[in-house]
């Protein structure tokens, strides 16, 4: 493959450092820089028709009618963990490699998920606004302790695991559900596996940590709520189609559950939410991943494995390797 034509639209990628962007180059290829970019923008849409590796985001749907415009595509490079907006039958049957960076950001969206919890537990939206308008309410906020609580962790892979070493340091009894059980941390950290009605049931926190699958689609749906407690609060740093948010904000605005932290969205950006109306409920852009550790890791990954691609050489995080076979 003789100077490769990389594409590259995922917004984030060497958004805080230049460095991965200026290693593709210094290795020979040729870079089109759309990142924020779309089909709509038609100088994309030329790029992407000469691409032969596109560096994607969580923006564009490859999808079959993508891939059908990029004629000379040879891989696609998923930058950061979910692949929910790659058709991955879709490049299989193309024969094209899709890899991406899984557990580069997992201690950044662990951080984010204790920040989301702390914040709601302990109201800092309403102290810092109040004091913001002038008010001192001094006796009027009131808190709950996070220590002791029971946490449940729907998703015990990577990015749940670390959120559960963080729960052990505020002594939290800790549930999980998860079909891929890892057995060997379970029992090191005494994380008590449990059906997902059960942990719904019994948890003072439910934090999601599963990937974004016809099957997690609206996992988290008005009969799911109503099994919580109404003290309890809903953590989701994983991707917003997993929580039906009409049926969060009901739930929400009646009172069936405390509050929520929510760094993800149906629909980003979440301009119609139905969430952005309420008080009980803290939100963020879907920045859980974004600290310069997590995103410097996602960017010099991805590269690794493009270079390690244009070597000839079978990235290290393909998800379909079967596309390396002889055909």
């Amino acid at each position: 493959m003789s100077r490769p034509h990389v594409l590259v639209e995922a917004r984030p990628f060497s958004a805080f450092d230049p460095a991965p962007l200026e290693a593709l180059r210094r290795a020979g290829l040729e870079v089109s820089d759309f990142r924020g970019a779309g089909l709509a923008d038609p100088r994309f849409a030329e790029a992407l028709g000469r691409a032969e590796i596109l560096l994607c985001g969580n923006d564009l749907r490859v999808d079959e009618a993508v891939l059908a415009r990029a004629g000379r595509l040879r891989a696609v490079a998923k930058l950061g963990a979910g692949l929910d907006t790659v058709d991955i039958a879709a490049a299989t049957r193309r024969r094209l490699p899709v890899f991406h960076t899984p557990g580069a950001n997992n201690q950044a969206v662990a951080d984010h998920t204790f920040a989301l919890i702390l914040a709601l537990a302990r109201r800092i939206l309403r102290c810092d606004r109040g004091l913001r308008e002038k008010r001192w309410e001094h006796t009027r906020i009131l808190g709950v302790e996070i220590w002791n609580k029971t946490l449940g962790l729907i998703g015990l892979g990577a990015i749940g695991r670390c959120v559960a070493l963080r729960a052990k340091g505020f002594q939290m009894r800790i549930l999980a559900h998860d079909p891929y059980w890892p057995e060997a941390f379970a029992a090191e950290h005494g994380i008590e596996r449990v059906a997902i009605g059960e942990l719904l049931e019994r948890a003072d926190i439910v934090s999601l940590h599963v990937p974004l699958t016809p099957e997690s689609r609206h996992l988290i749906d008005a009969a799911a709520l109503s099994r919580m407690k109404p003290s309890a609060f809903l953590i989701n740093c994983s991707r917003g189609g997993i929580v039906n948010e009409a049926d969060l904000a009901a739930a929400l605005r009646e009172g069936r559950i405390a509050g929520a932290g929510i760094d993800v969205f149906e629909e980003e950006p979440p301009l119609s939410s139905p969430l952005l109306e309420l008080d009980n409920v803290v939100l963020t852009p879907h920045t859980a991943a974004f600290t310069y550790e997590g995103m410097n890791q996602m960017s010099t990954g991805i590269v690794e494995q493009i270079l390690a691609f244009v070597a000839g050489e079978r990235p290290r995080h393909t998800v379909n390797p079967e596309v390396f076979a002889p055909a």
